[in-house]
């Protein structure tokens, strides 16, 4: 499935090559900014099928996702650091499906229908019969089937930690059980460390192109390898006390056992946890999202607080989502290795201006 382009991305070689070094915290050719754009020329795809009416079905629809993401790659440039990639996605928590959770299907994304269960009494274990994981397993093997020299594939998102016994318990519950019953808490985060890998390896098999690579779901970040967003939102609601007994052990366990590690920072609650992930020493980069009503990613608010100390620690650094005019201050202040970039275009000719102009910014 490695080729030096796709349909849907003519200089997919060159997007690789940028990518590694990003990882590396070095540049290769252009330092890593992506940007996604109108296509001046939409190309020909097949016209995709309407969405089924409900939203379960659309979910599960795998031959009408397929269709529909080939039609919207049509219409769309992707420059530099960007590319078109395409999931077996069940909601942000595909591992709080496959352990029990009841997924509520919404028009953007899934809830999940907490247990009602003392966690004492709760084992988890992954089953391979489950219907979700057999969809799983189906949707990911037709989607490899058309991704071949047309786009790239990516794992589905499948959190871990606390984010999934959050989803399992429920948030205020397993706040409680953090309290009441931490030995329990324990021994569950135990069982998914294993769990995770249990099915990120099936995965990654399935998804891994002829170079060993892939694509992390939600944030377009292909790895060279054996790599993975990781995540705790719940960590918002707890000490930094508890982010160092409930979620640093684990997180350095997670990224010892793969080649490259992301880890989703999100929101300004969550800041005060950085200073423990910034010495995780396996996790390779940390992308921000600030949250609705805040500043946008590259904005010098988050200067000091953020990105400093990222950059201090010898992290790559993933800036989603940021306004033309404030890459190239970005750019002077914290320089191109190790600094990946996300923008958006009204057109291709302005996508290719800025590329070019970005070319020694910060440099």
């Amino acid at each position: 499935m490695t080729s030096d382009s796709l349909l849907f991305k003519d200089d997919w070689s060159a997007c690789r090559r940028m990518f590694t070094a990003w990882w590396h915290g070095e540049v290769a050719d252009h330092w890593a900014l992506g940007i996604q754009s109108p296509r001046n020329t939409p190309l020909s795809v097949a016209e995709p099928p309407p969405a089924p009416p409900k939203e379960r079905e659309r979910w599960l629809d795998i031959e009408g996702n397929l269709a529909r993401a080939e039609a919207l790659f049509a219409q769309r440039f992707y420059g530099g650091a960007w590319h078109p990639y395409l999931a077996a996605d069940l909601g942000p928590c595909l591992l709080a499906v496959l352990l029990g959770a009841s997924p509520n299907f919404g028009p953007d994304t899934v809830w999940y229908e907490p247990l009602s269960a003392d966690p004492a009494q709760v084992q988890l274990r992954f089953d391979p019969d489950s219907p979700y994981w057999q969809w799983t397993e189906t949707a990911v093997q037709r989607f490899r089937q058309a991704a071949q020299g047309r786009f790239s594939l990516a794992i589905p998102g499948l959190v871990e930690g606390l984010d999934i016994l959050a989803a399992l318990f429920g948030t205020q519950t397993l706040l409680t059980y953090l309290l009441d019953c931490p030995q329990e808490i324990h021994r569950l985060l135990d069982e998914l460390d294993e769990i995770y890998f249990q099915v990120y390896d099936l995965l990654y098999e399935m998804v891994r192109d002829e170079s060993g690579g892939h694509t992390l779901s939600h944030f377009s970040v292909w790895a060279p390898g054996r790599a993975t967003v990781t995540q705790c939102d719940f960590s918002c609601m707890i000490s930094g006390d508890m982010f160092a007994e409930f979620v640093v052990p684990h997180l350095e366990r997670q990224c010892a056992r793969l080649d490259y590690s992301m880890y989703h920072l999100d929101g300004p609650d969550a800041i005060r946890h950085l200073e423990y992930l910034v010495n995780v020493p396996d996790l390779t980069a940390i992308e921000w999202t600030p949250g609705a009503g805040n500043p946008y990613a590259a904005d010098p608010a988050w200067w000091d607080s953020v990105w400093r100390p990222i950059y201090t620690a010898g992290k790559s650094a993933h800036c989603w989502a940021v306004p033309g005019n404030q890459i190239e201050p970005f750019l002077r202040e914290f320089g191109q290795e190790g600094t990946l970039v996300t923008t958006g275009c009204d057109n291709e000719a302005e996508a290719q201006r800025l590329l070019e102009t970005s070319t020694n910014w910060g440099a």
